[in-house]
């Protein structure tokens, strides 16, 4: 969706209640800008000139030298994407900007937001690795933690970028907490150095899952 800020209902996304704000960021913008600066914090920030130190910071004025140059964006549009990312992928404190998760860079990543963890967490997968995930567990691959979901529908959208049928695999948080298995909390998402498979229980693929759904009521 857009984003942008209005005199007087103050920053918003899709539209203001008063019709009357001003689109900073139209939303395929929005998407690229996320995107890159995604990149950047979780992967390639050395190939812009921009110093990621090993908590995973980078100095706001750094990243908005590369977004300037390459999008003509300013703090404001940085500001409103790291507000309104529904993932809550980024945060900004102190002039440091940094990606909560998902990087391959060497930064650690052993902390964790507050909050309760929930008893069940998802991760969707390409049928191709289900093999070895049953084998070995959920492992971190070229990131550097194993990235979980909250729901189903959130852990599906995720594994649809990698495959249009995704395997879904639900993941006994709770069990694996009690036996000392550390699982953090970053934005929405939850992570993980290592998933075990007696954690793990196989739900099949998207298609199989939708087509075993009973089928809802209509009104008469």
């Amino acid at each position: 969706m857009d984003v942008g800020t209005c005199k007087r209902c103050g920053e918003f996304e899709g539209r203001c209640e008063c019709g009357k704000g001003r689109i900073l960021l139209d939303s395929e913008k929005r998407r690229k800008v996320s995107k890159f600066l995604s990149g950047i914090l979780r992967h390639f920030a050395e190939e812009f000139g921009i110093e990621v130190d090993e908590e995973g910071w980078a100095r706001v004025e750094d990243v908005l030298r590369v977004l300037k140059e390459r999008y003509g964006v300013g703090r404001k549009h940085l500001e409103l994407i790291v507000k309104f990312d529904k993932k809550g992928r980024f945060e900004i404190r102190n002039g440091k900007i940094r990606a909560k998760y998902g990087h391959s860079l060497a930064v650690n990543t052993v902390w964790s937001e507050s909050g309760d963890i929930p008893a069940k967490l998802y991760h969707a997968t390409s049928p191709e690795n289900l093999e070895s995930i049953v084998e070995r567990g959920l492992l971190p691959m070229k990131r550097r933690e194993v990235h979980m979901c909250a729901t189903p529908e959130e852990a599906i959208e995720v594994g649809k970028r990698h495959a249009k049928n995704p395997i879904l695999i639900e993941i006994d948080a709770e069990p694996a907490l009690k036996a000392g298995i550390e699982i953090r909390k970053k934005g929405r998402v939850y992570t993980a150095d290592h998933i075990p498979p007696n954690f793990l229980r196989v739900k099949g693929s998207v298609t199989s899952i939708l087509d075993s759904s009973p089928p809802e009521k209509s009104d008469k």
